[in-house]
């Protein structure tokens, strides 16, 4: 009896054992499968993350919250005005909100986008140039940008936007552009330079109203009529100063995109054009100086391709121990029998090149010809799949009314401005983004009375 007592507690001691030494081991799965909290946070879309449950909860109700900072600091080597280093800083903030989540309100939204502009732009004090070199420098202020409410119809085929808006949101813009810092790649010379004060363009808007028709998905058809004149930066401090007459004019803009091979189940390289023009209602000088003339114009076209994409990783499917199912190299299920071919998402890794040119009327305006092309490479280095890596050209071609007048108040070899610009943007979390950035600017002020200046700096942003 006592021998058998004996055994059944050493059995039920290794029982006991093996159940610890099981409950142990998943603990230590549990704790290797399971990040910390640090890990946790660097992984958030966000640096506040879900800010303790509020934003989700709001967002499942239609309110999203926006903001971040974007810090940036230059210096010029040689050549513009004079050497010296400057700091330029951005706190934009905001909300979005869906009215359909958050009243019942079907394809309705309101957006208002606000800025809080800091520091110094390198292109006014350091190199003199017109194709600036920072796209978010501006005049220092508190200053409410967008103020808009849309709405959608037809499962999103009709879309109107009225309000306070930008034209350079929706409009001329490259989507590959966008990599670059200096502003010419976003809201280009061809435009910021003819109208008054630069238009309706980062970092004021106007009011007016937006039309797009989306009949089939690889076409929109857009326009828009906004305020003709923003007023200056230091005038208009804080967005709110409008005026709507025949006086200041107003500012028109139409563009046709057409899109390929942007859908899932098409396997060619994606791409789109875009063909626009815009016009402006107010009177404007001539180039020379010497005459009025009714109304400005310009005409304009956009070209992104895709070169190369890279394959998709998941390239390969392996049976799972049951072999009732085939799961990807992750360990996620994707298909239910062997006969059923493994669903490849296309890879957001390759190369893709920019091209954009824009003419505009030789008697009315400073940039008569403007033309601005890239290479962007996106994951190019192993491990690095979101880092983007970016070399582009600027050109603008002076009006020849513009170039005399340079001559005439004595400038010498008026003509042109351009800028070589090489980037990489490193993705450190998806909520913090460093770019280093050099920028060589030819002719500065599009003249030879200032040397070539070399700008060497960059930009950390932060997403809130």
């Amino acid at each position: 009896m006592k021998k058998a007592r004996i055994s059944a507690a050493l059995l039920a001691a290794s029982a006991c054992f093996a159940c610890s030494l099981k409950a142990q081991q998943e603990v230590l799965e549990n704790q290797q499968s399971s990040p910390g909290p640090l890990t946790q946070w660097l992984e958030c879309d966000r640096m506040l993350g879900d800010c303790g449950g509020p934003r989700k909860f709001l967002e499942e109700k239609g309110v999203e919250f926006f903001g971040g900072y974007t810090a940036e600091v230059w210096g010029n080597t040689t050549g513009g005005i004079e050497r010296g280093t400057v700091y330029t800083g951005l706190l934009d903030f905001g909300v979005n909100l869906d009215l359909e989540k958050l009243a019942g309100w079907k394809g309705a939204s309101f957006s208002t986008t606000w800025l809080w502009l800091s520091g110094r732009d390198v292109s006014e004090d350091k190199v003199g140039n017109f194709l600036t070199v920072s796209s978010i420098a501006g005049f220092n202020t508190l200053r409410m940008m967008e103020m808009w409410f849309q709405q959608n119809l037809l499962d999103d085929k009709i879309s109107i936007r009225l309000g306070q808006i930008t034209a350079d949101s929706e409009f001329l813009i490259s989507d590959y552009g966008a990599t670059f810092i200096n502003g010419t790649f976003g809201w280009p010379a061809a435009v910021s330079t003819n109208v008054p004060n630069g238009g309706p363009a980062y970092p004021q808007g106007g009011p007016g109203v937006r039309v797009a028709l989306t009949p089939v998905d690889w076409f929109t058809y857009q326009a828009a009529a906004i305020e003709g004149d923003v007023f200056a930066q230091n005038v208009n401090r804080h967005g709110f100063r409008w005026r709507l007459n025949q006086q200041f004019g107003y500012f028109l803009i139409n563009e046709a995109q057409f899109r390929w091979n942007h859908r899932d189940d098409e396997t060619g390289l994606a791409g789109q054009l875009k063909i626009g023009a815009w016009f402006h209602t107010a009177d404007f000088a001539a180039s020379s100086g010497d005459n009025t003339y009714w109304g400005d114009s310009g005409y304009y076209a956009i070209v992104d391709q895709q070169l190369f994409r890279e394959p998709s990783t998941e390239t390969a499917a392996i049976t799972s121990r049951d072999a009732k199912a085939v799961v990807s190299p992750d360990g996620k299920s994707t298909s239910k029998s062997f006969k059923e071919p493994v669903k490849l998402e296309k890879s957001s890794q390759g190369l893709g090149w920019f091209g954009r040119v824009s003419f505009d009327p030789q008697d009315r305006n400073f940039v008569g010809f403007y033309f601005d092309t890239g290479l962007v490479y996106t994951g190019l280095i192993p491990g690095r799949d979101d880092d983007v890596l970016g070399v582009a050209l600027g050109y603008a071609d002076l009006t020849n009314g513009a170039a005399q007048t340079l001559f005439d108040e004595g400038s010498r070899q008026a003509g042109y401005e351009a800028v070589l610009e090489v980037t990489y943007d490193a993705q450190l979390t998806k909520w913090l983004h460093l770019q280093p950035d050099l920028q060589y600017i030819m002719r500065p002020g599009g003249t030879g009375d200032l040397g070539n200046a070399l700008v060497l700096g960059g930009r950390i942003s932060v997403t809130f």
